[in-house]
């Protein structure tokens, strides 16, 4: 999920595990072992675009790292805690750095870490009272917490690296405010409190409760829209060879479908306030414009990234390769570009794999989507 969630659930499983010995230094690293995972991003930097994706939430989001890192990282915590600190901000600048940040996010990120360096010069030791065990228990529940809420979301983990499976649960969107923002209060009222007060632990207790239970109220209208998009096929006609679903940006109460029909793909939007019948929109996948590239090893790889969920465009003459697990820009309509898509480009006797960067509205036409996407979360 989104770096902010990720901060706030490590640092509430660390004042779990450690924070009655440590107080707010548990925070602070349960939010440093939280966002470690998302690290992987700089792979984006060094390598191809289809291993890039491929490498994403791999290896950094497995049981294994989590087994590997956890006891190197509470040694770090231990022995050199200014110096990892350190280090690790350094990493997170350095994303700023090589994603090309605007001014105004140069300026804002700049004072942060000015702070935070001071934050970290003024440091003490740790206390004795906290032992290698502590930490490194801390360090293992917040790595793998991580990848447990991220196999949620659509785009999946594979938490048995270097086995490939990777597990989507599809309940919910990447960030979610309903889930983070009152999990996030709860956590600000923690670090106010002193770490003897039981106050701490109810408060962070009670911020784990009601974000687990809107996952759990996920995973219910999960079911409900699964079963709504079913009938709306059988009542309909439509012979499905597979279905999954997944919810929209930012909420929970507008489900899109992808089904697989054979030779193309039926999407759709449902909304459970809809009181309309579902209309579906055909993609064809277009397999057959593939054939002349079929025996390039990036096409299967392709294939296992967007989980056989996919559609085949020809713009101009290049094939483009549609991931349709993230659905369309809006509405699903035919025609409509999707969030996630590769140019196929045959070069001699290899094929360059090219991510297509999605737009990134802004200003206005970034408050009409939003617009659009709430009225049609309220039904049609």
């Amino acid at each position: 999920m989104d770096s902010l969630t990720q901060i706030v659930l490590g640092a509430a499983v660390a004042e779990l595990t450690i924070g009655r010995k440590v107080g707010n230094r548990a925070i602070l690293w349960g939010a440093v072992a939280g966002t470690i995972p998302d690290l992987d991003v700089y792979t984006g930097f060094i390598f191809d675009d289809l291993t890039k994706n491929e490498m994403h939430r791999a290896f950094s989001h497995s049981l294994f790292f989590c087994l590997i890192a956890a006891p190197v990282f509470s040694w770090l915590v231990m022995k050199h805690e200014k110096a990892f600190l350190a280090t690790f901000l350094a990493a997170v600048l350095g994303l700023f750095v090589l994603g090309g940040a605007p001014l105004t996010g140069w300026l804002i990120v700049t004072g942060i870490f000015l702070f935070l360096g001071f934050f970290i010069w003024r440091m003490k030791p740790i206390a004795p009272i906290s032992t290698r065990t502590d930490w490194t228990r801390m360090m293992f529940w917040t790595l793998f917490t991580h990848p447990l809420l991220d196999a949620h979301t659509s785009w999946g983990t594979q938490l048995l690296w270097p086995l490939p499976w990777k597990y989507s649960w599809n309940n919910i969107f990447v960030a979610d405010p309903l889930y983070t923002v009152p999990f996030l209060l709860c956590m600000i009222i923690v670090l106010f409190l002193s770490r003897k007060n039981d106050l701490r632990r109810m408060m962070t207790l009670t911020g784990i409760v009601i974000s687990s239970t809107y996952m759990l109220f996920t995973l219910f209208m999960k079911w409900v829209t699964f079963s709504r998009f079913t009938e709306s096929l059988e009542e309909q006609g439509y012979d499905l060879i597979d279905i999954s679903t997944r919810p929209t940006v930012l909420n929970c109460i507008l489900w899109t479908a992808n089904v697989d029909v054979g030779d193309a793909y039926l999407m759709s939007y449902y909304s459970v306030l809809d009181k309309s019948p579902i209309h579906w929109v055909r993609i064809p996948k277009n397999e057959h414009l593939l054939a002349p590239l079929a025996h390039h090893e990036e096409v299967e790889r392709l294939w296992h990234l967007t989980a056989g969920e996919f559609a085949i465009t020809q713009k101009n003459d290049t094939l483009v390769y549609n991931d349709l697990r993230f659905g369309m820009f809006g509405e699903p309509v035919e025609g409509g570009d999707f969030v996630f898509a590769y140019k196929l480009i045959p070069d001699g006797d290899r094929l360059i794999v090219e991510e297509i960067p999605p737009p990134r509205p802004e200003g206005e036409e970034a408050k009409q989507q939003f617009a659009e996407l709430w009225e049609r979360i309220k039904g049609i």
